[in-house]
């Protein structure tokens, strides 16, 4: 009762509260992007800490490393992505004339069940909402200007921070355990330090496994699509990646734009990306993932597909992508209070 009693209080002088949630959606972001980076780099800087370079010469060397990568991808893929990139952008009208037709032939030849008939949601009119979508996005852009500005300020305030934040979680992260830990009781301490390894092991396997496996599907994606030759095959396969993150829906999602582009082609090229996307994600269920992350997380994929359905209704797609962690922290976490609390009845019982 004392608890709902000050969520009762605290919903009615919210005006307190108000600088930490603006606190809150300023850095959650950046820390949020600075912690992954951190649990794929740091092992990399034990690496060299362990062969007497300096932690802080490591984190510049890997600093140097990132910046390479970039430039690299940048000098190899960056003529081929803004190619595609004003290629997409002179043919957008056309496309979404072609789509407005190809929904007009799904409707006239009844491929799709009879619902699609109906007034309220006329392939027709789907077609029209979607052209008219787009005029109403470039028009919202241009009529809140200072809207559109204030967003790309914040990514670009976003993209100063997370070098800081990463280089200070670089230098001060092996440190944590002992900051947590120094006002536990002595008795305790071993039990919360074996919580926060465990905690600190599920969250940087389950990083590193989705940021290599994404990878290998990029890759694999766009390799599939120039032999294909698929437009837009560079584009496309950054869309895969990137959609990759969140489990089993992921490749689904990704696969969408692909299988639009190849209709608007030919109903060969549809067979060909489907053919592509399936190869692809056998190739990465079970040789890839397997190999990568193993069994280390230890979730069944029912378990995976209810909280990917429950976060997706809280949280949107970031509650998707963050849903498998979130739920091997609290998993590691309950798993140990219930260890503690076990073998503290035992000790009772003994005594």
């Amino acid at each position: 009762m004392l608890l709902f009693l000050i969520i009762l209080v605290g919903a009615h002088i919210s005006f307190v509260f108000h600088p930490l949630i603006v606190i809150f959606n300023t850095l959650f972001f950046p820390i949020l992007i600075a912690g992954v980076l951190y649990f794929v780099t740091f092992p990399f800087v034990n690496w060299m800490q362990g062969r007497k370079v300096p932690r802080v010469i490591s984190i510049l060397i890997i600093y140097l490393l990132m910046v390479g990568v970039i430039v690299l991808f940048v000098f190899l893929l960056g003529p081929i992505l803004q190619r595609e990139v004003t290629k997409l952008m002179d043919e957008a009208p056309g496309i979404i004339e072609e789509i407005q037709v190809l929904l007009l032939a799904l409707e006239e030849i009844e491929i799709l069940p009879q619902i699609w008939a109906q007034e309220s949601i006329n392939l027709e009119n789907l077609a029209t909402w979607f052209s008219n979508l787009v005029r109403q996005s470039f028009s919202l852009i241009v009529a809140n200007i200072t809207q559109f500005l204030d967003a790309v300020t914040n990514v670009l305030m976003i993209m100063f921070l997370i070098p800081f934040i990463l280089f200070y979680m670089l230098r001060d992260g092996h440190l944590l355990p002992g900051i947590l830990t120094r006002y536990i009781p002595e008795k305790h301490v071993d039990n919360v330090k074996n919580t926060l390894s465990d905690m600190y092991e599920a969250i940087s396997s389950y990083i590193q496994g989705i940021f290599i496996v994404c990878i290998f599907v990029g890759v694999l994606v766009y390799i599939g699509f120039l032999i294909i030759g698929l437009d837009y095959s560079l584009v496309l396969a950054l869309f895969a990646m990137v959609t990759n993150v969140i489990p089993f829906l992921g490749p689904f999602i990704g696969a969408i734009p692909a299988v639009i582009v190849g209709a608007l082609h030919s109903p060969l090229m549809i067979f060909k990306v489907i053919v592509v996307v399936i190869v692809v994600q056998q190739l990465e269920s079970l040789v890839i993932s397997p190999q990568v992350m193993g069994r280390k997380l230890a979730i069944s994929p029912l378990t995976i597909i209810l909280l990917i359905m429950v976060a997706g209704r809280l949280g949107g797609l970031l509650g998707m992508i963050l849903a498998v962690p979130t739920y091997k922290i609290a998993k590691t976490i309950v798993l140990h209070v219930y260890l503690f609390v076990k073998s503290n009845k035992n000790e009772l019982k003994r005594s």
